[in-house]
């Protein structure tokens, strides 16, 4: 199952959130955790449609929205988000990467919605990914899930860091 939401405001700022599903052979190829593959996991990505200046924080908020309310719906779920690194970021903290950059305003994000709404259900587990080659290109991601699955869900993320 494939979906997807359209975020806009009144600036003309308009983001897709896309949820695309893993199949059960892709994530029994990264841990075959026979508890792992009752698991629904979905990739999340954020297409920014229209729009050039950074977007807000109540965008931002809606997106956080969206991926909760998912979440709450989706018992089994797991999102994934990658955070890329195709576009720079105008950002603050020069000393960072944009990968980590998006990767700390993401968790920032989440989690601040998470607190505002009262919801306790949900882990975000940060994954960096060290090039021991070029510290300058670690990889950043993150894997979402409720708290019952969190220790599965590590298990993962430990498996990807070791790469």
């Amino acid at each position: 199952m494939d979906l997807s939401f359209d975020i806009t405001n009144t600036e003309g700022d308009k983001i897709k959130v896309a949820l695309s599903y893993y199949d059960a052979e892709t994530v029994n190829a990264l841990l075959p955790d026979p508890f792992v593959l009752t698991l629904e996991f979905y990739d999340v990505t954020l297409v920014r449609e229209a729009g050039c200046k950074y977007v807000g924080y109540k965008m931002l908020s809606a997106v956080s929205g969206i991926l909760a309310k998912f979440l709450a719906e989706n018992e089994d779920a797991v999102l994934c988000f990658y955070c890329d690194s195709a576009t720079d970021v105008g950002r603050r903290h020069l000393g960072i990467s944009s990968q980590e950059y998006r990767s700390n305003l993401f968790s920032s994000m989440f989690d601040r919605y998470t607190t505002s709404h009262g919801i306790s259900a949900f882990v975000n587990q940060r994954i960096k990914i060290e090039d021991t080659d070029n510290p300058q290109n670690s990889q950043f991601a993150h894997f979402i899930c409720r708290k019952e699955h969190e220790r599965h869900i590590a298990s993962i993320g430990g498996l990807l860091m070791d790469k």
